[in-house]
């Protein structure tokens, strides 16, 4: 009897099952991209810089780094270029993507004086599964050079656009360098715009900037970006109390997480988040997020309004047809059945179709907005039903009551 009586109103279902498939095909496409756009936005927002530095024990830098309070640098701290590695045996070692040690030296271009960075470029790095090939220029894609970076193993150097344009060189030109009482001519192979502050520095290779400062294997910071999660707002369980939830906090990739794990396993040395930097990523995916929960509400809403006055037209049309049923014997059970069923087959096919259309929908996004594709999620199959049995049962709960009211005397007598 279902099966027939949603054949024969096959026309009035169809309705309701474009409503819940929609309803369901857009929330499933926001919670797709809700559980993936998290890493994605935080990959994407890599290309802004790093996020932690990595300072020798007890050192502090006067730089403004992202909102950490730095202080004058105590003398003759140094980290070892070795450091770098070490940041691939860490727990988080998959969450490191880029790092590039730096060796800030005071030097002189053609008698003029210049901050002179040593750091990677493109340096690879062995590690455990192989090599990491990291340095300045993936550490910072935005940064645009016209020529080109230098090699490591050349006596090269970049300008930062205003100290170039100050000093009237370019790329293709020889300059003195002279620190330490030393004076080599390198190579410019480039010119840097980087920004207000990084415009007036040179950078050049960190082997030949340690051998003019007399200073090997040694270097001031360390540069990372990394992935990670918005800070929470609580602070972390109690692990007395709540051991297994203070687990799931210590494996969850947060700023102090990753500060803590990578600095143990660095002698002398220790992790700083840039706090700004990181809580305005959180700030973003959190606004993100609400938006889409915003977005899939309003489409749930549509569509069960849309179900609600589908359903009542459905129950004035079959107004006779319901009271010829009570009439000839059948219980306001066997009512509900019929009409509860129907409802069923509509909400179960517009719950898989709409899980369909959604993961593509989501992947389809995914793909042109941050330039990877992007699966199904079968978890999610579960979900899409519930909701769409969920929605159909408010969009019909009103009509079903005023069916199972119907008088069989008052509707067959006309």
């Amino acid at each position: 009897m279902i099966w027939r009586s949603a054949y024969a109103r096959r026309g009035r279902l169809m309705l309701g099952l474009l409503a819940v498939t929609l309803g369901v095909t857009v929330s499933t496409a926001l919670a797709t991209l809700a559980l993936q756009v998290g890493d994605d936005l935080a990959r994407t927002l890599r290309a802004a810089g790093p996020n932690f530095v990595v300072l020798p024990a007890g050192a502090r830098l006067p730089l403004d780094l992202g909102g950490a309070n730095f202080e004058p640098a105590r003398a003759g701290l140094a980290l070892s270029d070795s450091t770098v590695a070490a940041v691939k045996r860490s727990f988080w070692k998959n969450n490191v993507l880029e790092a590039a040690p730096e060796l800030t030296v005071e030097a002189m271009i053609d008698r003029a004086p210049v901050s002179l960075i040593g750091t990677w470029f493109g340096h690879d790095v062995p590690v455990s599964d192989g090599r990491w090939h990291t340095g300045l220029a993936t550490l910072h894609p935005q940064w645009s050079v016209v020529g080109r970076w230098p090699r490591e193993d050349r006596a090269e150097i970049v300008l930062g656009q205003r100290l170039a344009e100050t000093l009237g060189f370019g790329a293709g030109q020889t300059v003195k360098i002279s620190a330490g009482g030393r004076e080599e001519a390198w190579l410019v192979t480039g010119v840097v715009t980087a920004g207000p502050r990084e415009d007036g520095w040179a950078w050049a290779p960190l082997q030949r900037v340690q051998e003019l400062a007399s200073r090997p294997h040694e270097i001031d910071r360390l540069w990372l970006s990394a992935l990670v999660k918005p800070p929470p707002r609580r602070s972390p369980p109690n692990p007395g109390q709540d051991p297994k939830g203070y687990e799931r906090y210590m494996c969850t990739a947060y700023p102090a997480n990753l500060a803590r794990d990578l600095g143990s396993n660095m002698s002398g040395a220790e992790v700083v988040p840039m706090t700004e930097v990181l809580a305005g990523e959180g700030m973003v995916v959190q606004r993100l997020n609400l938006l889409m929960l915003l977005l899939a509400l309003a489409s749930l809403a549509a569509s069960t309004l849309g179900l609600l006055s589908t359903s009542a037209a459905t129950v004035i049309e079959r107004s006779i047809e319901l009271g010829l049923l009570r009439a000839v014997g059948a219980s306001s059970r066997q009512i509900a059945t019929l009409l509860l069923g129907e409802t069923a087959l509509v909400s179960l096919a517009g719950g898989l179709i709409g899980w369909a259309l959604g993961g593509a929908g989501a992947a389809l996004i995914r793909g042109q907005t941050f330039g990877t594709a992007g699966s199904f999620s079968s978890l999610l199959l579960p979900f899409a039903l519930i909701l769409s049995l969920g929605m159909t049962l408010l969009g019909t709960i009103g009509s079903l009551r005023t069916a199972l009211r119907l008088d069989p005397a008052v509707v067959l007598r006309g």
